[in-house]
């Protein structure tokens, strides 16, 4: 069943019991009349059934009234002030009305009576009076997320994309939000969730509450809850860690390539003189090669083959002479598969970490600093040569030239900070070599 038809099913129940209701108490209320047969004028009789039909209305609609409008009962128990409502929940996938009880406050000088805490149950059946609070909201946090948003996900997402919310579910909101009921999650929840995993990066902890947002934005937009995202006033602060923003230089590609043996050697070069993502090496076929252009079209993640990262990222990238030697050398290896870096067995897309773990960090070691590190790489050797940024952003394929200018922003200040360093240096040296001349020369003259 999909989402649309659960909601809908959800909805349709709530109303048949609502309208079940409604006919039961009519009948009771036509079984109070009095007898029709009983002898009377045919004016008498048309006056009484218009009375019997007003009583009915308003008989009607002061029940309907009262069961939308709540007051509940205070009771004082165990030193604390207590109100006792209905809500209506839904229970193996069927509403059901239920009575609960909400601790208000505890007895004290201020809250002494049950005037005195009117005002707090009025605010706490407010939600439940405008109407504002539906059965769905019961659904647990937990449940929510099983039956409505991970279905939703993997629907919509791409298999990398819904494998993250799957793990973030399982692993974080799960165990300290399963329990509660969606309309019980509050701002101070969803807090307590990130200082729980404070102890992680601060990625990682901005990652948990973008997947508590995205969980309870859901619910929004199918009617489930009503009001404002709980989780987006709550902090994400995490531990700060140094991003791994390395880039490898053309010396230590050069390394590699000596080294590495096949089909390492020729994906590491694609790596390095394009700046292909690795999900868009694996993507690569022979079809996508025409000895001028990598036409990018597609990517491939784990086993899943889908589209690139975004729309912008299916592009022709240029291929240079040394690179087309390179994979030209590869295509007379004899590859019979489709893709250009298939694995020896199955034919399929070749894994790249497991490729990095089998045939290249044996032969780099501590000089490995991931795939990402070629991309990288690449817009250090563009800014080198005075690219401008709207031409790099086509050869990197990035969505916005924002990005790219970023990027570059960040070479730029390494760069001018190493120039400036090496500035330093030498007036400091010349300040060394001047003082060291004349200490040798007072010396000297003693």
């Amino acid at each position: 069943m999909s989402e649309e038809q659960q909601c809908t099913t959800l909805r349709v129940s709530c109303r048949d019991r609502v309208q079940s209701q409604q006919a039961a108490h009519a009948r009771k209320c036509e079984r109070k009349q009095p007898n029709r047969n009983e002898p009377d004028s045919h004016e008498g009789y048309i006056l009484a059934d218009a009375v019997r039909q007003c009583k009915h209305y308003f008989r009607l609609q002061s029940v309907l009234y009262c069961h939308a409008m709540q007051r509940g009962s205070i009771q004082k128990r165990h030193g604390a002030w207590h109100l006792i409502y209905r809500v209506d929940e839904i229970i193996d996938g069927q509403p059901v009305r239920k009575q609960v009880t909400r601790r208000l406050v505890g007895v004290s000088d201020e809250y002494r009576t049950k005037k005195d805490v009117q005002t707090l149950a009025e605010d706490h059946l407010r939600p439940l009076n405008l109407g504002t609070v539906t059965p769905e909201s019961s659904l647990t946090v937990s449940d929510f997320a099983q039956k409505f948003f991970l279905p939703a996900v993997t629907a919509r997402k791409k298999p990398s994309t819904a494998k993250f919310y799957t793990d973030l579910v399982d692993n974080h909101l799960t165990p300290l939000l399963g329990n509660l009921r969606l309309r019980e999650v509050t701002t101070r929840d969803v807090q307590r969730l990130l200082d729980a995993r404070a102890s992680l990066s601060q990625s990682s902890c901005l990652r948990i509450k973008t997947g508590a947002s995205a969980l309870l934005s859901h619910a929004i937009r199918l009617g489930f809850l009503n009001g404002p995202n709980a989780a987006r006033e709550a902090r994400a602060e995490g531990q700060r860690t140094d991003p791994d923003n390395y880039a490898y230089s053309i010396d230590e590609v050069l390394w590699m390539l000596e080294r590495l043996p096949e089909p390492a050697r020729a994906v590491v070069a694609v790596a390095a003189f394009s700046g292909l993502r690795e999900s868009e090496i694996r993507g690569i076929r022979w079809e996508d090669y025409d000895g001028q252009f990598l036409h990018v079209r597609r990517s491939v993640w784990r086993t899943h083959v889908g589209d690139t990262k975004t729309p912008e990222s299916k592009n022709a990238v240029p291929v240079i002479g040394p690179l087309r030697t390179i994979i030209d050398a590869h295509r007379r290896k004899g590859v019979s598969s489709e893709w250009i870096f298939a694995g020896e067995k199955m034919g399929r897309p070749l894994h790249l970490d497991n490729l990095c773990r089998r045939e290249i960090k044996p032969i780099v070691g501590d000089r490995w600093h991931g795939w990402h590190g070629f991309r990288r790489g690449l817009a250090t050797v563009l800014f080198g040569l005075g690219v401008p940024a709207e031409v790099a952003q086509i050869i990197l394929r990035h969505a916005n030239v924002a990005t790219t200018q970023a990027h570059y922003l960040m070479l730029k200040s390494k760069a001018e900070g190493s120039a400036a360093m090496k500035r330093l240096e030498r007036i400091v040296r010349q300040k060394f070599d001047s003082q060291a001349r004349r200490k040798r020369s007072h010396q000297h003259k003693h």
